[in-house]
This record gives C-alpha cells, sequence and structure tokens, in this order.
C-alpha cells in the first residue's frame, strides 16, 4: 500500500491574514507604518485645507489619536512576529 502525502500550507489566523491588504504579500514592519504615515499626512492635509478651524483641529487630533492606535497595533504585531513569518516562495 503508498501513503498519499500531501503538503498542507502552514495556517495562519484569520485576523492576520486580514491585514495582509495593508502590508502586502511580503508584510514587512517598515510598509505597515509608511502606510499609516501616508494615510495621516493625507487626512490632515484634507482637514485642516478644506474645514473650518474648529471642526479641522477636532478631525486632526481624533486622526493623530488613531495613528497612536495604529503604532500601537504595529509595535504588538511586530512583538507577535508577523512581519517576520516565512512565506511560501511558490506560487
Amino acid at each position: 500500500m503508498t501513503e498519499d502525502v500531501t503538503d498542507d500550507p502552514p495556517q495562519t489566523s484569520g485576523f492576520l491574514a486580514g491585514l495582509e491588504f495593508l502590508t502586502g504579500e511580503d508584510p514587512s514592519a517598515g510598509s505597515f507604518l509608511l502606510v499609516v504615515g501616508m494615510v495621516t499626512c493625507v487626512f490632515i492635509a484634507g482637514f485642516q485645507l478644506t474645514l473650518d478651524p474648529p471642526i479641522s483641529t477636532l478631525l486632526t487630533g481624533l486622526v493623530l489619536v488613531i495613528t497612536v492606535l495604529s503604532f500601537i497595533m504595529g509595535a504588538v504585531l511586530d512583538m507577535l512576529n508577523y512581519f517576520d513569518t516565512p512565506r511560501n516562495l511558490e506560487r
């Protein structure tokens, strides 16, 4: 009798797989932080240039709070070695 041997790809959690839209197929901490920084700059510029001062200041503060939370999430992902996971080179 012969045994069927299959190579199953490693299982990843749904949460970490869902972050692939931010970091691409080969994630790195630099790409994640670059995306967060670029989105922050675009939103702050948009709010400051298009809205009146009290509203733009409030929304800019909210964007900065979300940015800090995103940086903390990036640090947690880095501690969980998400950015160091080996990827399958076969396509």
